[in-house]
C-alpha cells in the first residue's frame, strides 16, 4: 500500500493489551506565551501518556480538551480561505512527489513545494494547496511507542491548520498531517516502508461551555484504531502561533471645498482567537479527559494557569 497509515507505520503491528491490568497515566500542560498588546498570543500543548505497568498504554476511546471560556474563534477566520483539507493535500504532495527533498520539508515549506509542483498539479489541487499554506495555525513534535517492533521511541513531526466542520455541532476542524521525522538517526534505521509514512488526523472545536461558567470550547480529538491498529503516542509537544490578518479603514484626514485631499488609513491586526476570561480567582483553567473500555477508569485531569496580562 502507497500510503499506509501514521499508526500503522509507526506501530507496525497490533499490541496486546492485558486491559485488566493496564494502569495507564496521562500527563499535560499548557503554556500561553508572546503575548501581545493587540491580542495576539502562542500556545504551547505538551503531554505524556505511559502505563505504570511499563507496558503501552491501552487505546484512548474518547478523548477531548476543554479551553477556558472566552476563547472562540473569530468569524473572520471561519471562511472558505482557512478551510484547509489535510487528507487533500496528503494526497496531491503524494501526486507530485519529490524525491531529493524530505516530505516534512515540503511540508513545512508549503509555499515554496507550490511554487515547485505547481505545473503538475490541477487549479483543485492547486487551490486547496494554498489554502492550506494560508490556514496554518502551528506544527509539533511526538515521540512514538512502537514496542516489541523497536524498542526505540520513534520522533515524529506534524503540521496543524485550520479547517471545515467535520462533525455536527463544530464550528470549525483541527487538521494535521503527521510523519516520521526523517531527519533522525531512529528513523533512518527504520524500513523504508515506515519512513515514507504519512496521515492525516483531523480533531473539532465545538463550541460546548460548562454549566460551571470555566469553559467554552470543547476540542475533541481523534482516537481508536486506524485499519486496526491503536496509536501510542508517548510524548506530544504542539506549539499554536494561530492566524492574524491585518484590516485597513480609510478616512479623511484633511478636506478642501468638500472634497478629501488627505487620508488617514488605519490598521488593525485581527488575531483567530478571542483572548479567554480571567475569572476572579485569577487562574484559567484547561481540561482534559481520556475515556478507555472497562474496566479501565477514564480519566479526567485539569490544570490552571495564571491569567496572561492580556491588553488587546
Amino acid at each position: 500500500m502507497k500510503r499506509i497509515l501514521f499508526a500503522a507505520a509507526l506501530l507496525g503491528l497490533l499490541v496486546p493489551i492485558a486491559a485488566a491490568q493496564a494502569e495507564p497515566v496521562q500527563e499535560f500542560s499548557y503554556q500561553i506565551k508572546d503575548v501581545k498588546p493587540d491580542g495576539r498570543f502562542s500556545v504551547v500543548f505538551s503531554s505524556r501518556t505511559y502505563d505504570t505497568t511499563g507496558e503501552i498504554p491501552p487505546p484512548v476511546k474518547e478523548n477531548f480538551q476543554r479551553l477556558p471560556l472566552g476563547a472562540v474563534l473569530r468569524k473572520d477566520f471561519l471562511k472558505k480561505k482557512y478551510q484547509c483539507n489535510v487528507d487533500k493535500l496528503l494526497d496531491d504532495l503524494l501526486y507530485a512527489p519529490e524525491n531529493n527533498i524530505l516530505f516534512a520539508k515540503r511540508v513545512d515549506k508549503l509555499s515554496a513545494t507550490i511554487k515547485r509542483v505547481k505545473s503538475r498539479w490541477s487549479k483543485k489541487q492547486l487551490k486547496n494547496a494554498e489554502t492550506c499554506a494560508t490556514a496554518r495555525i502551528g506544527q509539533g513534535t511526538a515521540q512514538v511507542d512502537a514496542r516489541p517492533l523497536f524498542s526505540e521511541l520513534i520522533p515524529s513531526v506534524f503540521f496543524m491548520y485550520l479547517g471545515k466542520p467535520t462533525i455536527p455541532g463544530a464550528v470549525a476542524s483541527l487538521q494535521i498531517m503527521g510523519m516520521p521525522d526523517e531527519s533522525t538517526d531512529v528513523v533512518k534505521r527504520l524500513p523504508t516502508t515506515v519512513q515514507t509514512t504519512r496521515v492525516p488526523f483531523v480533531g473539532n472545536f465545538v463550541n460546548d461551555p460548562t454549566p460551571d461558567g470555566k469553559y467554552g470550547y470543547k476540542l475533541v480529538l481523534p482516537v481508536g484504531p486506524i485499519q486496526g491498529i491503536n496509536i501510542s503516542l508517548a510524548e506530544i509537544r504542539a506549539e499554536v502561533n494561530g492566524l492574524t490578518i491585518t484590516k485597513k479603514k480609510t478616512s479623511c484626514k484633511k478636506k478642501r471645498k468638500g472634497k478629501c485631499i488627505k487620508k488617514k488609513v488605519k490598521k488593525t491586526k485581527i488575531f483567530w482567537f478571542t483572548q479567554p476570561k480571567c475569572p476572579p480567582s485569577g487562574l484559567l483553567s484547561f481540561e482534559a479527559f481520556y475515556g478507555y473500555d472497562d474496566p479501565i477508569a477514564d480519566i479526567t485531569k485539569t490544570i490552571e494557569l495564571s491569567c496572561p496580562n492580556f491588553k488587546g
